[in-house]
């Protein structure tokens, strides 16, 4: 068996992909928008990554002017949501030859903001990918809100911004309805956001546009993402007279606060009550109830906001991407028919 004795170079990757040298260069150090064939441009990336190919960090840097490092913000680290959206991220950045640099953005101050638009400045890092923008937060995303710092805004749209990747949040929101209105329920509530999320806005607006297509008021009730929140805002569904019998729920940490105030009340699911979860994970499955949730492209989300922030960062304008994968209702056991 021979062994590689030198580190793989562009012309073995080009020998490999069985095209021009000058073809994996583009692939590899150009925009996503490179005129070259997917199937092409897949056909090298698989050849790079079999032949374990790095481009030279500072060739690369100094042809392009780029240092090859990005900068991700993310709402919250306890969030297991985050965890495929940002592998999806590392994933791509990494094929594409950059890497992440991950800060959480605590709201408790702009330390994580501010220091990433300082480094994008200083030429530290090539551009952010920012999943925490809340509505009308241009004071908090200062110079990534002007265009003066490359960034995309991920999940989390900034209206009129024109660098937003995000996915298909509002049929999420009407999948979860059709699903309830299919099962008969009648009386149909909605833990949601804060009003400040643009994502959760979103399905709450599909829920409840879906809902009121069939003569029916949902039950709204905004509460923040944890599990505290989602532990006072069931209860305080649950204490309606009358209380909804299926409920939709923005996301695994308010739904597993929701879990404890339902068996607290000492109502069945799903027989007295039917819950859906927008976000699938893993744990959904091992709840009681196992727990019927919504699964989205959280990692095609990343590796989508990774190809966008490239773009700008080699000259292109920013702009809008929505994911078209649709959302996929998981069926577990936390939903039935409606008691008669």
């Amino acid at each position: 068996m021979s062994h590689r004795s030198r580190p793989a170079r562009l012309d073995d990757v080009a020998r490999a992909a069985g095209v021009h040298v000058s073809t994996v260069s583009r692939v590899i150090n150009s925009s996503g928008d490179v005129a070259v064939r997917p199937e092409t441009r897949q056909r090298i990336l698989d050849a790079a990554r079999e032949l374990q190919y790095r481009p030279n960090a500072i060739a690369r840097g100094l042809k392009l002017a780029v240092t090859g490092t990005l900068g991700l913000l993310v709402p919250s680290l306890r969030n297991p949501v985050n965890s495929p959206i940002i592998r999806g991220a590392f994933d791509r950045a990494w094929e594409r030859s950059f890497v992440v640099v991950l800060a959480e953005d605590d709201r408790e101050s702009e330390t994580a903001a501010d220091a990433y638009a300082r480094l994008v400045e200083e030429r530290r890092i090539d551009g952010v990918l920012i999943q925490s923008a809340r509505l009308g937060d241009s004071a908090h995303l200062g110079a990534f809100v002007t265009g003066l710092v490359p960034c995309v805004f991920m999940d989390r749209r900034h209206p009129g911004s024109g660098r937003n990747v995000s996915m298909r949040d509002g049929d999420a929101g009407r999948l979860a309805c059709e699903h309830f209105l299919e099962l008969g329920h009648r009386s149909l509530g909605h833990l949601a956001g804060p009003a400040d999320l643009d994502t959760v806005v979103r399905r709450r607006d599909g829920f409840v546009g879906r809902a009121r297509s069939a003569g029916i008021e949902p039950v709204v009730l905004a509460a923040g993402l944890s599990e505290e929140e989602g532990y006072r805002a069931m209860r305080a569904l649950l204490e309606r007279d009358p209380a909804p019998t299926a409920v939709y729920i923005a996301n695994i940490n308010q739904a597993l606060g929701a879990a404890a105030a339902v068996r607290e009340s000492g109502r069945r699911v799903p027989e007295e009550l039917s819950l859906v979860c927008h976000d699938d994970d893993p744990v959904c499955a091992f709840l009681d109830a196992p727990l019927t949730a919504m699964r989205m492209p959280l990692e095609e989300l990343g590796a989508a906001a990774v190809d966008a922030l490239i773009e700008q960062i080699h000259g292109s304008r920013g702009r809008d991407v929505v994911i078209e994968t649709a959302p996929e209702l998981v069926l577990r056991r936390s939903t039935a028919r409606a008691a008669r």
